[in-house]
């Protein structure tokens, strides 16, 4: 399915994916976090308390301004490999 987006809605968009003011839920996952530890988005989504699939949303749109991947690891639950994810220095 195709959408019909204007430009002026893809700028917005890009302005707040790299825009200083985060949304709550963001705040949320990025208070949890400490400097120099990884987790995983599942670990993310529990110590903050949302939805695993919330919490997937919002990291990944903090991915390259304040989260990086640095890895891979595995989750404790599903046995999957997945991305290892750390504070941005």
């Amino acid at each position: 399915m195709l959408t019909n987006v204007t430009e002026t809605s893809l700028e917005a968009f890009a302005e707040l994916k790299h825009s200083s003011t985060l949304q709550d839920q963001q705040r949320k996952i990025i208070a949890v976090m400490k400097p120099e530890q990884t987790y995983t988005r599942r670990a993310l989504a529990a110590l903050a308390k949302l939805e695993t699939s919330t919490a997937s949303a919002r990291i990944n749109s903090l991915l390259d301004t304040h989260i990086v991947v640095v890895g891979k690891t595995k989750d404790p639950l599903t046995r999957k490999t997945v991305e290892a994810l750390q504070l941005k220095a």
